[in-house]
């Protein structure tokens, strides 16, 4: 069937009049983290006073986000490990199901739009690399730490260029593209004994609990891993606001899977895919690359970003419903997506991830074949969202959102 007319319609998180532009998001954007304050490093969690390095020598440092580190020099290929990492929301949106949903082309959307990551680990480094367009940050940029200080690096797909990432950071960076520091807050570590086997590694079961919600690891024994895997759980720590001296895993141990509950609402799971022994290249566990010049600032800004493209879309449903009269003469159209929240959010739409919008900025998917879609809104992190709507292709009267028009 070829197409007639487009008509364009437009779904909104509130009701509004006039849709913000795509410059909308350049505008400053009210942040639950913008106006915290650097993480209590001193008091009172005292985190270099009170901790201790594996070896007993000084504490490790926290970073600073205005301090560049001195380069670190790469030495010899360094044995470690490289491990395959997805990360799941266990509540994502659901498949719409029955006819004109496409199943199928759905599920390899879900698929395509995984956030997955490649993680280096040696006893005193740790490299974590997207490896997939699931999150909000670019594909092939790094975050990189060092056993000798707390905190993160974070560096652009091209490693030209390194940002300081203060402990307190990584939850803003993953979840709202920002470089915000929140306020660390106090976590307490129970055992709970064993756990299942994963990937032939026998695991023990551990619980943390913060005050940003509560995170169960599965650890298994990794020879030779030295405190590569303690590198990894200071991050998923950081998601969670808690101190990175927090004593969760020993040497030699690795979290194979975790499961972080928050205290908003929502989840999100780590999962460890692979694992694999080898040598790695010196100059990529360097934190920072001497070839990397140190920024400050904001990253680049984005109005969001499409995750499928116009086949995918127009795939989604098998072809046009019929909506009645008044839209039997449309084919095909138009969803324009208005963020009006003051984080991004991703687009799930009849359960396909296509998109997501920045606050306060708008993107098109079009085409759309004629019909209802359910349309609904989450954060990376799943800590925040919105209940699902159906809308409609063209918007009809039936269209029950207050933001179409």
């Amino acid at each position: 069937m070829s197409l007639r007319r487009a008509a364009p319609f437009v779904l909104a998180l509130a009701a509004c009049d006039n849709a913000p532009s795509h410059d909308a998001q350049h505008s400053a954007q009210a942040s639950p983290q913008a106006s915290a304050e650097p993480a209590p490093l001193a008091t009172p969690l005292e985190l270099a006073a009170n901790a201790r390095s594996p070896e007993g020598g000084p504490p490790p440092q926290p970073l600073r986000a205005d301090d560049a580190l001195p380069p670190d020099p790469a030495g010899k290929d360094i044995p470690g490990y490289t491990i395959g990492v997805v990360l799941r929301l266990p509540d994502a949106p659901a498949v719409s199901a029955g006819a004109p949903v496409s199943a199928t082309t759905i599920d390899a959307i879900r698929k395509e739009n995984e956030p997955r990551l490649s993680i280096d680990l040696t006893s005193t480094r740790m490299r974590m690399q997207i490896v997939s367009s699931g999150f909000l940050l670019p594909r092939d940029a790094e975050i990189r730490a060092r056993e000798d200080r707390y905190g993160h690096i974070f560096l652009m797909p091209d490693l030209a260029s390194y940002r300081v990432l203060a402990p307190g950071s990584l939850r803003a960076l993953f979840g709202e593209r920002r470089e915000d520091v929140a306020p660390l807050s106090p976590a307490e570590v129970a055992s709970l004994g064993d756990g299942p086997t994963r990937l032939g590694y026998k695991t023990r079961h551990a619980e943390v609990q913060s005050r940003a919600g509560k995170a169960t690891f599965e650890i298994a024994k990794v020879p030779e891993l030295g405190d590569g895997g303690a590198l990894l759980v200071r991050a998923l720590l950081d998601w969670m606001n808690a101190p990175p001296q927090v004593n969760v895993i020993g040497p030699d141990e690795l979290p194979v899977h975790a499961e972080l509950h928050w205290s908003t609402r929502g989840a999100l799971f780590f999962e460890v895919t692979s694992i694999a022994k080898r040598d790695l290249p010196a100059q990529q566990m360097t934190v920072p690359p001497s070839s990397a010049a140190f920024v400050t600032g904001p990253l680049p800004p984005v109005a969001g970003e499409l995750r499928v493209d116009a086949k995918q879309l127009a795939a989604i449903h098998t072809g046009p419903s019929d909506l009645g009269p008044k839209a039997a003469d449309v084919v095909s159209g138009a969803l324009v997506l208005v963020n009006p929240a003051d984080t991004p959010r991703f687009a799930w739409v009849d359960g396909a991830p296509v998109a997501w919008v920045a606050a306060g900025a708008r993107l098109d998917l079009s085409p759309l074949p004629r019909g209802r879609y359910q349309v609904e809104w989450r954060t990376f992190l799943d800590d925040a969202g919105e209940p699902a709507k159906t809308m409609t292709v063209p918007p009809i009267a039936e269209a029950t959102d207050a933001g179409a028009h």
